[in-house]
């Protein structure tokens, strides 16, 4: 978009009134009087005009081109609202709220930090804005409901979690880690907030341990003591045992409660059998196939194209897994029995007919469409 602004004479300008009328195209009369609106595009946020709340000031401007403000003459922005220079300007923050949200905020009491986090938002849902008692800054309503900067300067963890979660939160001991998953959420369920003794961190219900305290410790042991328990089984991948296929590989860690990776000390879903973590590192493709499916995969041939679909179910069915010779990408052996990548860059119709299909198919001609349905079937019956 361009500003048709001559920027050597607007530079060298140092009257504002002059500066906007050059940017804005707006009459000089415009800045000089408050009571002056004769201009059909530009409109003048007053002083008062803090008073309404972000609403009303919108419904007020909406169909003003320009808003600009009453004490500096800067442009103001039509999101919201307010003045940001002579915002950032004023050293007030209760004029600075004022002039964001109007008369409309709160004052976040000290007393609401007995509140838990339902109540807190059904107290405050109706303000546009509210501000700390303690501090007078901004509380975020969206997220928090407690004053992030009251809680960084704060050093007590239980005065931290009474003003993250309300007085119903507890503080996840180290002996808790003695306890397996099950018993842990009988013992925090009906908190509405968990904090980690040793580094005053959120602990997610999800996962009932510290992530934090665990992602610092190196020792694969006490990795999963903290996420598994003290007394519950759990098992090391090792990476030898790579070269066991998914059979195997369930038959030895089916009955520990959990596994860990023996190299980067991640949980092992047992889904897959294999580190995702690990994996996703790895750029070498044999090594990514090799730790999916263990030493039992096939490499798909270009001469494969050759079988139909039926052949190529025969030969690859009984490995674990099949990898083009082309591009060295996994072949999906459930659905396709070709590589979809190589088929997806092919340009020739024949060429991707022969990949999906083998060597025996048909192409369907314009003409054809001047046969009935059953001379259809006779033509191409017999192709694959």
């Amino acid at each position: 978009m361009f500003s048709l602004v001559c920027y050597n004479c607007y530079n060298k300008e140092t009257d504002c009134d002059e500066r906007n009328r050059m940017n804005h195209g707006i009459c000089k009369s415009c800045f000089k009087s408050n009571t002056t609106y004769g201009c059909s595009i530009c409109n003048i946020l007053k002083t008062s005009d803090y008073d309404l709340i972000l609403k009303r000031r919108k419904a007020k401007y909406r169909n003003s081109k320009y808003v600009l403000c009453e004490n500096c003459y800067e442009e103001v922005d039509y999101c919201r609202f307010y003045c940001t220079y002579c915002y950032d300007k004023e050293p007030d923050i209760n004029k600075k709220v004022y002039m964001k949200f109007g008369p409309d905020f709160g004052i976040f009491k000290t007393s609401d930090y007995n509140l838990n986090l339902g109540l807190r938002r059904i107290k405050y849902m109706g303000y546009h804005g509210i501000l700390c008692e303690e501090c007078n800054q901004e509380i975020n309503k969206y997220d928090f409901y407690y004053c992030t900067y009251c809680y960084d300067k704060e050093t007590d963890v239980i005065k931290k979690g009474h003003m993250k979660f309300g007085p119903k939160f507890g503080i996840f001991k180290t002996f808790d880690y003695n306890l397996n998953l099950e018993e842990r959420r009988a013992k925090y369920m009906n908190y509405d907030g968990i904090l980690c003794e040793k580094c005053n961190n959120d602990i997610y219900k999800r996962n009932y341990y510290c992530t934090y305290c665990y992602n610092k410790e190196t020792d694969v042991i006490k990795k999963g003591h903290m996420k598994f328990g003290l007394n519950l089984n759990f098992g090391i991948f090792n990476t030898f045992d790579y070269n066991l296929n998914l059979e195997e590989r369930k038959a030895k860690f089916m009955n520990y409660d959990g596994i860990l990776c023996e190299e980067c000390n991640n949980k092992i879903d047992t889904q897959y059998y294999y580190c995702i973590s690990c994996c996703y590192k790895e750029t070498d493709v044999n090594k990514i196939v090799h730790m999916k499916f263990g030493s039992n995969f096939g490499i798909f041939n270009t001469f494969d194209y050759n079988l139909n679909l039926e052949e190529r179910r025969a030969k690859y069915t009984n490995y674990n897994g099949i990898l083009c010779e082309e591009c060295n990408r996994e072949i999906n052996k459930y659905d396709d029995f070709y590589c979809t990548y190589c088929y997806d860059k092919e340009t020739d119709v024949i060429k991707k007919g022969h990949m999906k299909f083998g060597s025996k198919f048909g192409i369907f001609n314009t003409f054809d469409y001047n046969l009935d349905l059953k001379e259809r079937k006779a033509k191409y019956m017999n192709y694959d």
